[in-house]
């Protein structure tokens, strides 16, 4: 794809609604007619500044549909997830790449759209401010439980209330035994600078959000590693969970199989390449998505994420009841069948 559409990913962090993020999106998606070199022409909607897009961002680095008869645009949207939902649910693109939480909702609303492949486990970190740390009287090699119970009377910012980060947080609040609501204060953010800018300045105790945004509050030496999700620290919590998918519409599916077959290929052949050269994986992903970002920062988040990768695109039934799990609440019960919601190729 054209670089020039990368700047996309700024103008469109602090999109507000439906309507500004179908904005940020080229008008039209696929065709059947092949382009130059023979190639299916398809469009996907993702993130922009984190490392939990990976998966998409090396597609469109790697020209990783190339190998299966496509030729893929990719485009940052921000942080909303439910905006590169509507992007598919509108037709502005064929697939998107949503927090699975997000995905789950939409379907269980009715939303015309099915889960093609798993692109991510979990990569978030929560850091805390130095002086935080120190007020706690908690080290970050203290138990788990210890640190999370430790957030009481905090201030956290993370990405908007409903998406895949702040729900997790929520989670892993009320695992430690604390009302996410009344213990702690959450903020949530578009912007993924507004997360380092924020803890930098003193606005916020701490953040929690994917790979690549709080190490540079880290690296700076204002903030410390609090929890990290790739590295295992809330596994009894998170167990087999998907982080984020890739979906597209049933009608793109029903009428399109070819297409979503060979997307499902390449988001395969990407995190196989992940898993079989992390380090030229790495040096691709920070050149094109990262050039701005300090070297020792970005060595820092790719330690911890490059372990957060599927290596088969699949999303099993028991990581699909895991997000069930995970998502239930007293007051939201959920009533999907896998067979319904998740692709053929992908179970």
């Amino acid at each position: 794809m054209n670089r020039s559409s990368k700047l996309l990913t700024a103008l469109c962090a602090a999109a507000l609604t439906t309507t500004v993020a179908a904005a940020c999106v080229s008008p039209g998606s696929s065709t059947d007619d092949p382009g130059a070199g023979g190639l299916i022409s398809t469009k996907a909607v993702g993130g922009g500044a984190s490392m939990s897009y990976t998966v998409p961002q090396l597609i469109d680095s790697m020209d990783a549909g190339t190998a299966n008869g496509l030729d893929v645009t990719y485009q940052g949207t921000g942080t909303s997830s439910s905006n590169m939902v509507a992007a598919v649910l509108s037709g502005e693109a064929d697939f998107a790449f949503p927090a699975a939480t997000t995905a789950i909702d939409t379907i269980q609303e009715g939303g015309d759209i099915v889960i093609v492949a798993g692109g991510l486990t979990s990569a978030s970190i929560l850091g805390l401010r130095n002086d935080v740390v120190q007020r706690t009287g908690v080290s970050a090699e203290s138990p788990v439980r210890e640190r999370i119970q430790a957030l009481r009377g905090l201030k956290l910012v993370t990405s908007p209330e409903g998406s895949g980060n702040n729900t997790m947080l929520r989670k892993i609040i009320v695992e430690g035994g604390l009302d996410p609501d009344k213990d702690v204060e959450i903020i949530g953010v578009q912007d993924p600078s507004a997360i380092v800018g924020g803890v930098k300045q003193g606005r916020f105790d701490g953040g929690f959000y994917g790979a690549g945004v709080l190490e540079a509050n880290i690296a700076d030496g204002d903030a410390q590693m609090w929890l990290s999700t790739p590295r295992g620290d809330m596994d009894d919590l998170l167990r087999d969970q998907i982080g984020m998918v890739m979906v597209t519409s049933k009608k793109t599916l029903e009428n399109k199989p070819d297409l979503v077959r060979a997307m499902f290929d390449t988001v395969v052949d990407v995190e196989e390449s992940i898993a079989s050269d992390p380090a030229a994986a790495g040096e691709l992903l920070k050149n094109d998505w990262f050039p701005e970002l300090d070297t020792e920062v970005f060595d820092l988040a790719w330690e911890q994420a490059q372990h957060a990768y599927p290596v088969d695109g699949l999303v099993t039934e028991a990581q699909f009841d895991a997000i069930l799990d995970f998502m239930t609440t007293e007051d939201k019960k959920y009533t999907l069948e896998y067979a319904d919601s998740v692709y053929q190729g992908a179970r």
